[in-house]
């Protein structure tokens, strides 16, 4: 792992793909995929880059593992 100011950043080959489905202003699913190291940090990702995601955290309703290994979990 590399440091990067206060936060260590883990490399690329440790991330797998996340599936952030979330509803938007017209209640309507949306899914964006974002790679991450846990469903925690797909979250934290869709919050920086989706700005409805960043001003209502709690539309999102699935953060979702799309790595075949790791199908069985989602959070």
């Amino acid at each position: 792992m590399r440091k990067r100011g206060a936060s260590e950043v883990s490399p690329m080959t440790d991330h797998k793909r996340f599936t952030v489905r979330y509803r938007d202003a017209s209640s309507d699913h949306q899914e964006e995929c974002f790679y991450a190291g846990d469903a925690f940090e797909a979250r934290v990702l869709a919050m920086e880059e989706i700005r409805y995601i960043h001003d209502h955290p709690h539309a999102i309703d699935l953060i979702r593992c799309e790595d075949p290994e790791d199908a069985l979990r989602a959070a």
